[in-house]
């Protein structure tokens, strides 16, 4: 049984345009994150799952750089994409992130994939983590069976083929750690305001050779009203609906 990583990633987005390759402390954010996730002990593998379109050669090439495989596959339909990806690379467990999430914990990677193992899911998630430190589990079996019932190509947000259909065991792992149970806190880049307030927790955490924890981003945040009030404005914006072939 093998688990791994999967960062879907595009450079395609229109409100910040490249945010995955912006530059924080002189290195790509998405290279940071990479270096986070690498802590994470239960995977197997870091793959970045983009797409075929030339626009996104450059986080092949990224990829390459940091010494993580790289997949590349259907442009708009992320679960066709993943599962592509999950076959390519013989992936039973994948455990799935997105290039806008920086701070994805990988602490609670492991303790979600002993969870999910354990209580056999075919989905499962964490709650009480800030916005954007969270990964999904999927059991690759779930996805396939997703890809066959769903009716759009257009799957950039997917979790609701999972969480409201009723054909998947779906669990939630609750966070009960004081210390980072902050599920208010926004730690995702979508807007210029988001890559500011992320930049700036770098700015005043950073190390070289070190990776900060989880842990200190919150108590920063918290001791620091200042860095709220930067993206506190920000709404995330609903995805698609699912849309499930008739039967």
């Amino acid at each position: 049984m093998k688990t791994a990583i999967l960062i879907t990633a595009r450079l395609k987005s229109t409100r910040l345009k490249e945010k995955a390759l912006k530059s924080i402390m002189g290195r790509p954010m998405l290279a940071h994150m990479i270096e986070r996730l690498r802590l994470a002990s239960r995977p197997a593998q870091i793959i970045i799952c983009t797409s075929t379109v030339a626009q996104d050669d450059r986080l092949c090439n990224l990829a390459e750089g940091e010494g993580v495989e790289h997949f590349r596959g259907d442009p708009d339909d992320v679960l066709q994409r993943m599962l592509d990806a999950a076959h390519y690379f013989q992936v039973d467990t994948i455990v799935s992130c997105t290039a806008d999430n920086p701070f994805v914990d990988p602490v609670y990677i492991d303790k979600l994939v002993d969870f999910h193992l354990s209580e056999g899911n075919d989905f499962s998630m964490s709650e009480g983590l800030p916005f954007g430190t969270f990964a999904y589990i999927l059991k690759r079996e779930a996805v396939e069976q997703a890809c066959r019932i769903k009716d759009t190509i257009d799957t950039e947000v997917w979790g609701g083929y999972f969480t409201d259909t009723g054909l998947f065991k779906c669990g939630t792992l609750t966070v009960t750690d004081s210390a980072i149970r902050c599920p208010e806190l926004r730690l995702t880049v979508d807007t210029q305001e988001d890559f500011t307030l992320i930049a700036e927790v770098f700015k005043r955490l950073f190390v070289s050779g070190k990776v900060f924890k989880l842990k200190e981003i919150v108590e920063l945040c918290k001791n620091n009203p200042d860095l709220l009030e930067i993206n506190n404005e920000i709404q995330q914006q609903p995805g698609s609906p699912i849309k499930i072939k008739s039967t």
